[in-house]
């Protein structure tokens, strides 16, 4: 090899790497820019379908394509949340500055009711809560469904939260961050994921019948206790603030799918019952020719 080839290797070399450095460059902007397409795509589909069963009001004619709607929406946007996550991507760029805020604000007056909050919304709490808040619901709907439909769909959403959690494969935050030691994966947040699916569900469940404005006071309660358990989990530093939104976005496509089932099975029951109810009124008021003869 000449003395020229031996000093023209390494430039061919460097300038490979640097190309080969661009395209993956080239393909993770693009794939960036895809996801950030399909979760803004899929937030306005979800938004715009919510508006759409908003203005129905009662009247759900279209209630199963609202519904799929929203449930391709959020589920489009947990996926472009998720994919964002894995190859680390911009938008989990907030996360280490969310974490910092929150364990550089602790206090003692206030971790002794975090970890108490975080402690409840955990797996065994929300369980308990889904078994006694589906046993209210059954009681008073004379059927063992409504416990079903709400049990099913917190264990739904519990595990679809940990198949996502392999999948993903999040690393928790720091372990000196952390108040409570934690060391599975981090994405999507458990507690966030449980808390949305069973305080929303349990707001539709007993808010069905009920005028819009008291459907709508329960469900923003529902949202102000997912938030709050949410917080307690960056407060404690177990989670990045990615997590608890994923566990927002999938708690909300479970408790949507489940909501939807309640309401098929409630209006189907409220149907059969009118229509026997009607039935029972026609045969009881039919006219007896024997006591109009009598009459007579």
């Amino acid at each position: 090899m000449s003395l020229a080839t031996a000093h023209d290797a390494p430039i061919h070399s460097n300038l490979l790497g640097r190309a080969h450095e661009v395209v993956a460059d080239i393909h993770q902007g693009g794939a960036t820019t895809l996801a950030v397409a399909v979760l803004v795509g899929g937030m306005a589909l979800f938004l715009s379908a919510s508006v759409w069963r908003s203005l129905q009001g009662d009247h759900r004619p279209a209630g199963s394509a609202v519904t799929v709607l929203q449930s391709t929406g959020l589920a489009a946007v947990f996926v472009a949340l998720a994919y964002q996550v894995r190859a680390g991507g911009w938008l989990t760029g907030a996360d280490p500055a969310v974490l910092g805020w929150f364990t550089g604000h602790r206090s003692d007056w206030v971790t002794g009711p975090a970890i108490a909050v975080t402690d409840a919304g955990g797996p065994a709490g929300t369980i308990i809560a889904a078994v006694a808040i589906g046993a209210v619901l059954s009681r008073r709907a004379r059927s063992p469904i409504p416990a079903l439909i709400l049990i099913g769909t917190v264990g739904a959403a519990a595990l679809a939260s940990t198949v996502t959690k392999s999948v993903v494969g999040r690393t928790r935050p720091p372990i000196v961050s952390q108040v409570l030691l934690e060391t599975d994966h981090s994405f999507p947040s458990g507690h966030a994921t449980g808390a949305m699916v069973l305080f929303t569900m349990a707001a539709v469940m007993f808010g069905y019948g009920l005028p819009p404005t008291r459907r709508a006071l329960l469900l923003i309660s529902a949202a102000g206790v997912t938030v709050v358990v949410s917080v307690t989990r960056l407060y404690l530093g177990e989670h990045w603030l990615a997590d608890v939104v994923g566990g927002i976005l999938l708690g909300g496509l479970a408790a949507v799918i489940g909501g939807a089932l309640y309401t098929i099975w409630m209006d189907r029951t409220r149907a059969r019952v009118a229509a026997s109810t009607d039935e029972n009124y026609t045969h009881s008021g039919r006219s007896d020719p024997t006591t109009m003869g009598r009459a007579a």
